[in-house]
Parts: C-alpha cells; sequence; structure tokens
C-alpha cells in the first residue's frame, strides 16, 4: 500500500472519530432544547390523537436521543469498514469516499457561514468538528488521487 494511501486511510479513522465527537455534541444541543422538542411532538401528536399522554412525547424524545447516538456510532463504523477497503486498494471504497468528502466539505463551507450566529458550547463543538472534518476529508481525496494511489487501485482493480 503506497504511504499516501495509508495517510488518507488513517486520516479517514480520524473523521469517524470525530463524527462521534459531533454526535455526542449535537444531542447535549438537543438535550438544552429538550422542551421545545417535546412540545413539537406533542403538538405532532396531539393532531392525531389528542387523548395522548405528555409522558409519551417525553419517550419520543428520548428515543430520538438514543437513536441520534446509535446512528452517529453506526456511520462512524462504516466510515472506518469503507477507509479499511480503501486500504485494500477497492475503487469502490474512494469512490464512496470520495463523495462523502465533497459532502463533509460542502457542509464544513456552510458551517463557517454560520459559526458566527453560534450559541452554547456544545454548538461550538459540533461546528469546530464539522469544520475540521471537512479538512481533514479534503486531504484524504487528495491523497487517494494522487499518481502513486491511482496506480494501486489500477493494481487492484476489482
Amino acid at each position: 500500500m503506497p504511504e499516501d494511501v495509508g495517510t488518507a486511510r488513517q486520516l479517514w479513522w480520524a473523521i469517524a472519530g470525530l463524527g462521534v465527537v459531533y454526535t455526542a455534541a449535537g444531542i447535549v444541543t438537543m438535550t438544552g432544547q429538550r422542551e421545545e422538542l417535546r412540545t413539537q411532538f406533542l403538538d405532532e401528536i396531539h393532531k392525531t390523537d389528542p387523548n395522548i399522554a405528555a409522558s409519551t412525547a417525553d419517550l419520543m424524545v428520548f428515543a430520538a436521543y438514543g437513536l441520534a447516538g446509535v446512528l452517529g456510532v453506526l456511520l462512524a463504523g462504516l466510515t472506518v469498514l469503507i477507509a479499511h477497503q480503501l486500504g485494500r486498494g477497492k475503487r469502490w471504497a474512494r469512490t464512496v469516499l470520495t463523495i462523502v468528502s465533497v459532502w463533509l466539505v460542502l457542509g464544513a463551507i456552510t458551517t463557517m457561514f454560520a459559526f458566527s450566529s453560534v450559541s452554547g458550547v456544545a454548538t461550538m463543538v459540533a461546528g469546530g468538528t464539522a469544520i475540521v472534518q471537512g479538512v481533514l476529508a479534503a486531504g484524504a481525496a487528495y491523497l487517494s488521487y494522487r499518481p502513486e494511489s491511482t496506480k494501486y487501485f489500477e493494481l487492484n482493480r476489482r
């Protein structure tokens, strides 16, 4: 494996770890807005069945926290799995991670413009994490397409 592909794989591992941090910061941010979420859930539930108790909305809010956490960890695990395939020379993994790189870079650019309206530590951590993920993803994509890396992926055509 070329050094550039190995470095790109390590960058993707870091991106996956930062994804877990981003998820945790998002959950903390949602916790600060728990009453608003509870009210929204309760209003939506009452549209279909006005006799449902408020405790059901509380349960839905906590389920949303749990679902967000599980999805964040699953996405991080999937990223590590695809990064492992990148290291094995799979061209499809390079393509998938390139698409994810574009998404992360665009998200980082959007976050930089919205960063001035941030309030709260958890929101700042999430924003900073999104920016660092975008930078790392751009670097990983670049390394995956260098000439030596491209030869490696051509040799491992599958």
